[in-house]
């Protein structure tokens, strides 16, 4: 087979029960010039065996399944992201599934962006299952049925809602997800606002190609269990923000935050990394009013912290 221009990727951890839908949805394109690269977060279901099965159908488009230590959704994607083979890095959830069309669409699409250095994805449309976008709303585009931005002002356009993007890999690899060293997760988002703030549009298009559900079980659902289990993840996010929230309340919200993830995480030295050093000096007081009360929350709610305070 010849190398894809198009990889979808595929983080999985012990969702054996939803892939097959992943992977019918995959049989059904009516374009199969893209590979499928699975990164297995360390299943303890019968994900492995599923895969050992799919790699020896005869399938239109090429399955490579990676089974790595569990370590959390950021890792994952890092290493998928430099280990696929095609151009664009697509991502896929294990509960969700494609339209038929959207790899034909995605193709088509990123064609337009080819030769320009400004834009590092083509963005599309999330949709339910009832075929309406994620927000409920359908995105602003012009005349042609896109609109070029960066994250950071996706809702100026209506996309201020879970879109679904093809990356540029040799862009993307840049800007790892990061991730603190002790935690398995922080938000995406770090990544994506990383490369608006050097500059970087997405051309997102109108096209719905993604149909998703959003599972009780699923790793990004409850954000507070995220924030009491990854501080320094939020922290970091907390930092990045005041690179460029503009409302003072908001930015002065953000750097009290930063200080109070980074003292109850065991951090404090990381205060010290902040990308707004007066606001953070500013900020002080309340950070630290703020770091007693996130302390008392995660001591009943953690039972790590809880047995690290009692």
């Amino acid at each position: 087979m010849k190398t894809p221009k198009l990889t979808i990727h595929t983080h999985t951890y012990n969702r054996a029960h939803t892939l097959p839908a992943v992977y019918e949805s995959l049989k059904n394109q009516t374009c199969f010039d893209f590979d499928w690269f699975i990164t297995d977060n360390g299943s303890t279901d019968n994900t492995e065996e599923l895969f050992e099965k799919w790699c020896k159908e005869e399938n239109p488009f090429k399955i490579t399944y990676r089974k790595i230590e569990e370590r959390g959704i950021p890792r994952a994607l890092n290493y998928g992201i430099n280990h696929i083979e095609g151009d664009y890095f697509f991502m896929l959830d294990s509960d969700d599934k494609l339209l038929p069309n959207a790899v034909e669409v995605i193709l088509r699409s990123i064609k337009t962006i080819d030769d320009n250095d400004e834009i590092v994805a083509a963005g599309f449309v999330r949709i339910k299952e009832n075929g309406q976008p994620i927000k409920g709303i359908w995105p602003k585009v012009n005349e042609k049925g896109y609109v070029d931005c960066i994250n950071l002002d996706r809702y100026k356009y209506d996309l201020d809602a879970d879109m679904c993007e093809a990356y540029k890999v040799d862009i993307i690899k840049n800007y790892p997800f990061p991730v603190w060293q002790d935690e398995i997760y922080a938000p995406e988002q770090l990544c994506f606002d990383a490369m608006a703030l050097d500059g970087y549009k997405v051309r997102w298009f109108r096209d719905p190609v993604y149909i998703c559900e959003y599972l009780e079980d699923g790793q990004t659902q409850g954000n507070w269990n995220l924030l009491r289990k990854n501080k320094m993840g939020y922290a970091m996010l907390s930092n990045q923000r005041l690179l460029y929230v503009k409302n003072f309340k908001e930015k002065f919200k953000s750097a009290g935050q930063h200080i109070a993830l980074s003292i109850v995480a065991g951090y404090p030295s990381y205060i010290l990394k902040s990308n707004k050093k007066w606001l953070t000096l500013l900020a002080l007081p309340y950070g630290l009013l703020l770091s007693i009360r996130r302390r008392n929350q995660f001591k009943w709610d953690d039972p790590v912290n809880r047995r690290n305070f009692e």
